[in-house]
């Protein structure tokens, strides 16, 4: 054809010289109207097609590196394509962070690596207690491993169970080869699905109508059924050790043991001193024993690590006892009550309703004229002074309450002891009213009663101060002058009194202070601090056990116990109050105890002991725990020895004096002779015969010329028998003898048996 008949390509075709027709751009290309030759796409651009006029930009989170793309290519999983047209995919970690990753085709980084999961576009790093072998996580896709609990899908805290056997986490079919396609196709389980049968309520604390918290369980405490038959051995042990003590103190009110109980007073009025040091000893062990327990649970609540496993096994020996708690020293009795309200209530209702008894008995007593009625008063304060801690301390957790996803739509407050209990619920405000006026009751009320009483003694006590054994009285004879006198008598001379041993006391036989109830708080203490240290000494138990209840964190709580530690120790070393050196030295033990335990506790929040060391550092604890309880028996036992030795050999006496009288009432007996140190001879004639008499003490001859017959009285009220054994070889008549059994002889009754016949009848018998 002739140029001007040659027709122009349209766009997407081109045609070179001479060509008798146009050809579609190849896929990848691209031409204008008129194009001898078709253009390719530049990077970043495609055409799938051909006979195209133009090339497409690649869309987000694809891209084309090279010019005439058919097509672009797909970020790949870790990259993403942010804008349209891009030439290369950008790396994920480069740009966003290690934490960040992404699927095919992304034009943004919009998952996370498996240690963090996604959340409004951010990636979270995955608390403690979530599933972390899987990738491409949600907030709603969470899932939960055992020991942890999670409120509700959106939540964004994970919590760890106190009571990890309660919480099974989220359960899934091991047979599942990919968790992946798990995770997209069931959804995260939260609140009480977490929990185990049995079990629900925040953190699954909360064990289900039917239900008992088994703290002895193999796994670890437990929600259990309440069938008698699983209930712990140890239960059933102490429902028989306490059925038993009350059949017997039942039988002895009603057999009444009168002799039992006058020799048992006879013996604490012998060893007043010695069992009155017992008590002040074993009431240093118990406090002790009870601040510990109750310093390791507080700092558990606060937020801090357990104690070492070892130190708690330990503890948990005395656990329930020192605290007056009876769900852990009968594991299933919240079968029948449930709830932190019933253990407020029946403590603080059982101390009050014995407080009022003791008191309803002092009276009665008094007003009958007994003068030792102040003995039951006595009681109450030292009942008072073992388990006030305990009581102030279940009243004072009323006002610990924990807050779950603070600030999230979630938000939940519950009471930290119970956890079925809303701090917003219109029940809780009257349990907290209760608690107010109970704190003003007992770790209030008791110790400012104490010391107004003991403040009214305190001249009393001054007054009446000796040295160890000697009264003022005594000192003060003609042979003394008052510079002799002044360093006993002056209690303020502390050189001296830590000088000698002698050191100044409250004399107990002062008429006051002698039946005086508060005998427990000052007993043992020097007169200069009687009338307030036991005060001082009850307020730092209670700050280490209720005080610290009032700090809202682990580090209040360290800062706030630890001072109260060090200064209570520095005090009492400085004061020295006890009038006695191994007193002093035990309250110190127990002091240094609670400083090192609170120590340890907070090296290991610290995470500067690894597990090996912390658990020897628990077998020191105990070490110095058992050494204290060693020194229970110091004061105590020699004299104890002492007195036993005595009153065994006191009776071995007493009972050879009351034979030896006996056998002289025997000898009074009409045809009875009693002969000390006897010899034996041959009978000659008669019913004469010789027996000896075998006992421990003594030996005795019997001379029987006439044997009253069975109808005779007995001429003696006496209860001691001599038995008499009469061996048959020697005894003989002169005419032959019977061989044969012993012939019965009471003289208590004047009867005996006969054995044998005529004039050579020979006698044997047993007195």
């Amino acid at each position: 054809v002739s140029a001007a008949a040659c027709i122009s390509c349209v766009a997407g075709k081109s045609s070179g010289s001479g060509a008798s027709e146009c050809s579609n751009c190849d896929a990848g290309k691209f031409s204008g109207g008129g194009a001898a030759t078709c253009s390719s796409c530049a990077a970043g651009n495609y055409q799938s097609k051909s006979g195209q006029s133009s090339c497409k930009s690649c869309t987000q989170g694809r891209y084309s590196s090279s010019t005439g793309a058919s097509s672009c290519q797909e970020a790949a999983p870790g990259y993403y394509c942010a804008d349209v047209g891009m030439t290369t995919s950008y790396s994920c970690s480069s740009d966003e962070g290690g934490e960040y990753t992404s699927s095919n085709g992304a034009s943004t980084c919009d998952k996370c690596v498996s240690s963090y999961y996604m959340n409004a576009g951010e990636c979270v790093k995955k608390e403690n207690g979530v599933d972390s072998s899987v990738g491409d996580t949600t907030l709603s896709t969470m899932w939960i491993t055992q020991g942890f609990y999670r409120l509700s899908s959106t939540s964004t805290h994970v919590y760890e169970c106190p009571y990890p056997a309660n919480c099974v986490g989220q359960r899934y079919d091991d047979s599942y080869m990919n968790k992946s396609s798990l995770y997209m196709n069931r959804s995260s389980l939260v609140g009480d699905e977490l929990c185990s049968k049995g079990s629900e309520g925040p953190l699954c604390t909360v064990c289900s109508p039917g239900y008992f918290m088994d703290t002895h369980h193999d796994g670890g405490a437990k929600c259990v059924e309440c069938d008698t038959t699983k209930l712990p051995w140890s239960t059933w042990a102490m429902v028989a050790l306490f059925v038993v003590a009350a059949l017997a103190g039942l039988a002895a009110a009603v057999f009444k043991l009168q002799d039992a109980r006058k020799r048992f007073r006879g013996f604490v009025r012998s060893n007043h001193d010695s069992l009155g040091r017992l008590s002040d000893t074993f009431t240093v062990a118990w406090v002790t024993m009870q601040t510990l327990v109750l310093v390791v649970q507080n700092h558990k609540d606060s937020g801090g690590e357990d104690a070492p496993n070892l130190y708690m096994d330990w503890l948990s020996n005395f656990d329930g006892i020192v605290t007056f708690e009876f769900l852990a020293i009968f594991p299933g009795t919240d079968c029948l009550y449930k709830g932190y309200i019933w253990s407020l209530m029946g403590k603080t209702l059982a101390a009050m309703a014995f407080t009022a008894i003791c008191l309803a008995l002092y009276y009665y007593k008094k007003r009958s004229g007994d003068k030792m009625a102040w003995r039951v008063l006595k009681k109450l304060v030292w009942v008072s002074k073992l388990l006030l801690p305990a009581i102030s301390l279940t009243i004072s957790r009323t006002f610990r309450c924990n807050v779950y996803d603070e600030d999230e739509s979630t938000e939940i407050k519950v009471l930290l002891v119970d956890q079925s209990v809303d701090c917003d619920s219109s029940d809780y405000q009257l349990i907290f009213v209760y608690a107010i006026i109970m704190v003003v009751l007992f770790p209030v009320g008791v110790p400012l009663i104490w010391l107004i009483k003991l403040h009214a003694l305190r001249e009393r006590f001054e007054a009446t101060g000796k040295v160890q054994g000697v009264t003022r009285e005594t000192l003060k004879d003609a042979t003394a002058s008052d510079s002799d006198l002044a360093p006993h008598l002056n209690d303020k001379n502390d050189d001296h009194d830590r000088a000698s041993s002698s050191k100044m006391v409250v004399d107990m036989e002062d008429p006051v202070l002698s039946d005086s109830p508060l005998q427990s708080l000052f007993r043992g203490i020097k007169p200069r601090y009687a009338a307030y240290y036991e005060v001082f000494d009850m307020t730092r138990r209670l700050a280490l056990t209720c005080g610290t209840m009032v700090a809202d964190s682990l580090a209040g709580f360290v800062l706030f116990s630890l001072s109260v530690a060090m200064l209570s120790l520095l005090a009492h070393t400085q004061l020295l109050p006890f009038d006695t050196h191994l007193m002093d030295n035990m309250n110190s033990v127990a002091h240094w105890q609670v400083l090192i335990a609170l120590v340890v506790l907070l090296i290991r929040d610290a995470s500067m002991f690894e597990d090996t060391e912390y658990e020897i550092v628990g077998l020191v604890l105990i070490a110095t725990n058992l050494l204290m309880l060693c020194m229970l028996l110091i004061p105590v036992v020699p004299q104890l020895r002492a007195e036993i030795n005595k009153v065994i050999d006191g009776g071995k006496t007493a009972m050879t004096k009351r034979r030896r009288q006996t056998m002289a009432q025997l000898s009074s007996i009409p045809g009875v002779h009693v002969l000390e140190n006897p010899s034996f001879r041959g009978s000659q004639g008669g019913h004469e015969g010789r027996a000896e008499a075998k006992d421990r003490s003594m030996a005795a001859e019997v001379e029987m010329s006439e044997v009253p017959d069975r109808s005779g009285t007995n001429p003696l009220n006496v209860d001691i028998e001599v038995e008499v054994e009469v061996d048959a070889s020697y005894v003989e008549g002169e005419t032959g003898g019977i061989e044969g059994p012993a012939m019965g002889f009471n003289p208590m009754h004047a009867a005996a048996d006969r054995r044998g016949s005529g004039a050579g009848g020979g006698v044997m018998g047993a007195v």
